[in-house]
This record gives C-alpha cells, sequence and structure tokens, in this order.
C-alpha cells in the first residue's frame, strides 16, 4: 500500500485485530481535550464545592492525570501493567480536587460517576469520525474472526457505542480493552491474553494499528504479524491538531481566519457589513458563552436578557443551545423588556433628595424636566409648579440637589402628592408585570444579561425583589456609582472597573457597541394594562430603525450565522470562555478604535434615545465647522466647545473614519488630538512631581 502504510502479503489469518484510536476513529482534536471537556463539566456545575484553586478546568486536567498516574502504579505494583478503569479515575480525581467527602451521599456520587461517564463519551461522540481509509486497508486481509484491540481506560462496551455511532461496527463488533483486563499493548502482555482467550497461535493473528511501539514492535516481538497502519493525510492533521492544543491563543487566530474564508450560506445585500459581523462574532458568541457558563455555575435558575441588546444575545443563546455547546443544559432562557426609564421611578422608596441621588450622581447637571421625563412624566403637566418656583422647565442646573428650588418644588404638597401617587402607581404595575414574566418575590437565583455598563436596570428590580438573588452578567462595567443593593452581584465578560483598570479604554466609547446589539423593537417606557395582561409598550423610533435595516442587521446576521462555526470550534477543543477572553478584547478595541468607514457612517446618522436622565434624543449628525476647531488650537473657550463636542459626540476614532465628515475637517481635528496628546505626554513626564 501508499499513503504512509506498510505492505503485508495477502494471505488468510485465523484473528485480525484492530486499533481503535488512530486507526478505526480519529479525533477532531487532541486526546485531552476530551477530558478538558469534562472537567469543565465539573468546573461549572460543582464550583461550589471545590477549592477556588481547583475551580481551573487546566487545574483539574492535571489533577486527573495525576489520579491516572497513582493508579497505574498501584496496578503495576500488584503484577499487572498501568492500566486502570474510568470510574476509579473518576472516585480518585474528585478525591483530589476536593470533592471527598462528598457533599451528598454516597448514592450521589456514583450517580455523578455515571454522569461523567456519560458526558465524556458523549464528547468522544462529538470529536471522533472514522478514518477514511481504514476500510480499503482492511479489505485486502480475509479473516476468520475480526476484533478491536486498544490501551484505553473506557471499556469494550463503550468503544462499542462509540463503533456504532458511526457506523464501522461491521468491521469489528467485539473486542478487548486494556482496562478490562489490567494489561496493555505496550507490555506484549495484552496479545499473549488474546492468544489464550481466543485460542490461537501469534503466527495466525495480524493486528493493525498506528503507534509504532505498541502496535507493531510489542506486537512482532510476541510473534504477532503487525501493519504499521500510519496514513500520510490523517497523520498530518493529527500532528497540527496535537501541536494546536500547546499552542491555543494561535488556534483560535487560525479559526477566526477560517471563518472568513467560508462562503455565507446565502447571497447578503451588504456583504461587507455581514462580513465584518463575523470578524466580530468571536467577542458576542464569547460573551454569551461566558453568561452561559457563569448562569451553570452560579446554578440560578433562569436567565432574562434585558431588553434592548439583549434581544439580540438571547438569540446567540438559543443558537449555542441548539448547537449544544455546553454538551449538557443550561438555565432556560427569556426576553424581559426592561428599561431605566420603566424601571427606575418603580424603584424610589419615596420622592426625595436622598432617593433621587441615585439619578443625580450620574447626572449631576440636568434639567427640570429631563428629571421629570426620567420619572416617567410629562413635564408640561408641571409648568405652573416650575414657575412658582423660579424654575425653567428646560434650563439645565448643575448639582440640582443643592438647589434651593429644587428641594422648594419636590417638597410643595401639590407637586409630592401627585408624584407619589405616580411612583406607587409605577411600582404596582412594574411589580405585576414582573410577576407575569416568572419573577415573584421569593427567595431564589435568578440571572440577568445586559451591555452594561453600570447595571442599574439590575439595581432598579432589586429594590422590588428583595428576596431573589440577582445576579448580574455584562459585557462590560464601569464604576459603580451608587451603593450596591444586598441581594445582587456583577460581573462582566470584559473590563469591570470596580476589581481593576485592565482594558478600561475599551469603555471610553461604548455607544457604537450599543449600536451594533440594538434591536428593532423600540425602547420600553413603561407598563400598562392590556386587555388580558400588564404589558410593556415602547417607543419606536423610524430614524433609528432605519440605521437597523440599513447596517446593523446585516452585521448581526454575520454574527449569529457564525455561532455553529465557533461551537464546533471552541467545544471540539474544550475553550473556556477565559481562553478566548484576550483576543475577543482585542476584537472589542479594533471596532472602537479602528472602525471600517461603514461602521462610523452608520453611527454618525444616529438619533440615540437619552431620555433617561437628559430628557430627549441626541443627533449624531451636529457637526461644528473646521474653522471651530482650528480655533480649538489658540482659544479656551473654542477648546471647550471642542472638548463638549466631541464628548457629546461619543466616538472620535469613528468621527475620524466617518466618510461623510469632511476629509479637511477629520485632518485638523486628527492634528489638534495629536497636539493635545503630546501636550499631555510633556506634562506627564517633566511636571508630573510638580
Amino acid at each position: 500500500m501508499n499513503n504512509g502504510t506498510g505492505k503485508i502479503a495477502a494471505q488468510s489469518y485465523a484473528l485480525l485485530t484492530i486499533d481503535v484510536w488512530d486507526t478505526l476513529l480519529r479525533r477532531r482534536c487532541h486526546p485531552d481535550s476530551v477530558k478538558l471537556q469534562v472537567c469543565r463539566y465539573v468546573a461549572l456545575n460543582y464550583a461550589q464545592h471545590l477549592h477556588p484553586e481547583n475551580q481551573d478546568i487546566w487545574v483539574l486536567l492535571r489533577l486527573r492525570q495525576q489520579a491516572e498516574k497513582e493508579l497505574g502504579d498501584k496496578s503495576r505494583q500488584a503484577g499487572q501493567d498501568d492500566e486502570y478503569r474510568h470510574r476509579e479515575v473518576y472516585r480518585r480525581w474528585l478525591a483530589l480536587a476536593g470533592l471527598t467527602p462528598f457533599p451528598l451521599n454516597r448514592e450521589t456520587q456514583e450517580q455523578l460517576l455515571l454522569t461523567l461517564e456519560r458526558v465524556e463519551m458523549a464528547q468522544e461522540k462529538f470529536v471522533s469520525y472514522p478514518d477514511p481509509t481504514i476500510a480499503a486497508t482492511l479489505e485486502h486481509y480475509p479473516v476468520s474472526r475480526r476484533c478491536f484491540l486498544s490501551d484505553f481506560y473506557l471499556p469494550a462496551a463503550a468503544i462499542q457505542k462509540l463503533l456504532a455511532h458511526h457506523g464501522l461496527s461491521h468491521w469489528a463488533a467485539e473486542g478487548v480493552v486494556s482496562c478490562e483486563v489490567g494489561l496493555n499493548k505496550r507490555s506484549g502482555r495484552l496479545y499473549q491474553h488474546l492468544h489464550q482467550h481466543f485460542g490461537v497461535t501469534p503466527g495466525q493473528h495480524l493486528h493493525v494499528g498506528d503507534n509504532a511501539e505498541a502496535d507493531v514492535r510489542a506486537a512482532k516481538r510476541m510473534g504477532v504479524v503487525a501493519l504499521h497502519f500510519q496514513p500520510r493525510d490523517e497523520h498530518e492533521k493529527r500532528r497540527q491538531r496535537e501541536a494546536s492544543f500547546h499552542a491555543r491563543a494561535d488556534a483560535l487566530q487560525t479559526a477566526s481566519r477560517d471563518l472568513l474564508a467560508i462562503p455565507p450560506p446565502f447571497p447578503c445585500e451588504r456583504q461587507e457589513i455581514y462580513d465584518y459581523g463575523r470578524k466580530c462574532s468571536l467577542l458576542l458568541i464569547g460573551f454569551t458563552t461566558w453568561v452561559m457558563e457563569r448562569a451553570v455555575a452560579d446554578q440560578v435558575k433562569e436567565l432574562y436578557f434585558f431588553t434592548r441588546e439583549g434581544e439580540f444575545f438571547i438569540e446567540i443563546y438559543r443558537r449555542l443551545v441548539k448547537w449544544d455547546w455546553l454538551g449538557f443544559s443550561p438555565p432556560p432562557a427569556s426576553v424581559l423588556p426592561v428599561s431605566r426609564l420603566a424601571t427606575f421611578a418603580a424603584s424610589l422608596k419615596n420622592l426625595s433628595t436622598t432617593e433621587l441621588m441615585r439619578l443625580w450622581n450620574q447626572y449631576s447637571t440636568q434639567s427640570l424636566g429631563a428629571l421629570l421625563k426620567s420619572l416617567g412624566l410629562e413635564p408640561v403637566e408641571f409648568t405652573e409648579q416650575a414657575v412658582r418656583h423660579g424654575l425653567e422647565l428646560t434650563r439645565p442646573i448643575t448639582y440640582p440637589w443643592q438647589d434651593t428650588r429644587i428641594h422648594a418644588f419636590l417638597g410643595d404638597p401639590e407637586v409630592s402628592a401627585e408624584i407619589e401617587a405616580h411612583l406607587k402607581a409605577k411600582q404596582g404595575q412594574l411589580s405585576t408585570y414582573l410577576e407575569s414574566m416568572g419573577l415573584e418575590n421569593v427567595a431564589g437565583s435568578v440571572g440577568i444579561v445586559d451591555i452594561g455598563w453600570r447595571g442599574t436596570i439590575q439595581d432598579n428590580l432589586a429594590r422590588l425583589l428583595p428576596s431573589v438573588a440577582l445576579h448580574g452578567y455584562y459585557l462590560g462595567l464601569n464604576r459603580f456609582l451608587n451603593i450596591q443593593p444586598e441581594n445582587i452581584r456583577k460581573e462582566a465578560f470584559g473590563p469591570n472597573l470596580n476589581k481593576n483598570n485592565e482594558r478600561g479604554s475599551l469603555l471610553d466609547f461604548v455607544a457604537p457597541l450599543e449600536m451594533l446589539c440594538n434591536s428593532p423593537s423600540g425602547s420600553v417606557m413603561g407598563y400598562e394594562k392590556g386587555e388580558h395582561s400588564i404589558q410593556a409598550y415602547r417607543h419606536t423610533d423610524e430614524e433609528e430603525n432605519r440605521i437597523y435595516d440599513a447596517y446593523v442587521r446585516h452585521f448581526q446576521a454575520g454574527v449569529l450565522d457564525a455561532v455553529p462555526f465557533w461551537v464546533d470550534f471552541l467545544r471540539t477543543h474544550a475553550y473556556s470562555s477565559s481562553e478566548f477572553r484576550p483576543l475577543a478584547m482585542d476584537i472589542w478595541s479594533d471596532i472602537i478604535q479602528h472602525p471600517p468607514p461603514f461602521l462610523a457612517q452608520a453611527y454618525f446618522q444616529l438619533n440615540h434615545n437619552e431620555t433617561f436622565g437628559m430628557g430627549g434624543f441626541s443627533n449624531k449628525q451636529r457637526m461644528l465647522t473646521t474653522g471651530e476647531v482650528m480655533g480649538a488650537f489658540v482659544s479656551k473657550k473654542q477648546r471647550t466647545k471642542l472638548h463638549e463636542f466631541l464628548r457629546e459626540n461619543g466616538w472620535v476614532p469613528g468621527l475620524l473614519a466617518c466618510p461623510d465628515v469632511d476629509s479637511t475637517f477629520r485632518w485638523v481635528l486628527g492634528k489638534f488630538l495629536w497636539a493635545l496628546s503630546i501636550r499631555r505626554w510633556v506634562r506627564r513626564r517633566f511636571f508630573s512631581s510638580l
């Protein structure tokens, strides 16, 4: 034969044995990736029972390898080869990981051992495939009896199931596995056992396998006729997979490039935007896989994805479930229509400056009209009362909690009575709505998912649901401005400035990501009684949805269509979210700092809803003139104006990349920002100690 397999003269043998791994079956991954998947199951489902240092899947893998060595040594000392059975390994492994004495009872422990076996078998089925050339090889050798022969820790019954799964039972319906007899091919003793068991002589036995030592040299020492099976193409793939296992970050980069080389499943209207969605897909799919991991580890009973970005995230989640990324069931998930506007008023205990500080800590300059809108009220209905206390509805007030007019307005009996009644009604509506969505104020643990950035909607709900432990999962978290309720916990896949400043610059410009993850269903404004139930009502902005239709939906389609690719790759190689987080953060940085022109173009056509806090929409199309930017080089007043423009604009790198912005304007602005950065560097370098 060619393709790397030696030739043996065709003759009749009494027994043909066939190695299993890399002969009958192959894996699309390194063998230890299968064990990593089992480690992931234990790490996620029993995180609360593991020592903190043992919650990492790589630590668990090393502990499993230690358990295998201990049991192998013990078997050798008893006069057998260094073999072990999988359940013995599991039991010792769990002890080394700190799960013994087991947190529950012995019966439960035995049930866990069976579960681990099912998880491992499911992963073996997922990653394995028949060798494409073995059938042609075996056809050359007529024999009286064929069986598989494997050095393996799972029993023969498990091998039979794998072969049946891949339609290979006709080549080897029965077989012998080293763990069941305590002897292996490497020592040659398993061949001797086989000859006694089947009553054949070594010369009547032909063995086919890939391992030069165990399948060829050891077999020949025992007098067995051995065929070294090592097809060139498949062997090279195996070498590449083993190399990738030890260079997993590089393998992720390669997978990202491979994804972009795959033709889309259907013609795309905006191919460039669709491809950009695929290019950025690991960030958003990675975030959602992290959510899934955390939800399992935290043992939440259900996940609620907050509108609006959550409507996109839950589509990713559902596809991850459909394609079985975890390999076991995650918590159920549903969309929860909420917003800051729809939940803030309901969360207030009363109308007081103390309670309103939760709003003013973020919006330290705010008009009375913006305050009333943030409470879900119509400012025009309070015109007379505002005039009575010397207030204009639209004039911004700096530090409103210090303004005596605001104090007088809130203390006005007519105002306070109307607003207090409004707050009470809002509380009742939101509580009823949450109950209808399965969120009742009873002891339990649920998860919420949102894009970020401080988790104030979670704060609002926590005040209405004090008995519920609310676990918040976010793409990123900025520093909290308010005291956090006792019944919440917040975590982030990306930067979390409440823990450290790592990758904190990613939160400098968050509006572009919000746009890319947006939904066309509008912003939730509040809740009202329908014919049969209470329902969320929304405000939809036509211009905002025009941007969604022209740009965002194509980007999201690219992300969603990438889910099957990433599920297959990440599960096959048992990646955990911590491993692909660095690449995901690089993608995030690239979106913000180096946007493609069409992304910047879409952003600067936005009419962004800022009703909560600001009292209206923010028009991103407003621009300064080139002359005003040039004036910032010499005029402090113009610099202040430019800084205010850039702050409201929300995305400086996008401004510099937008093709709709005058090229001279972009050039002058770029030079100004460069000069500003040099000035800041000089101050830090030479005057920081002054």
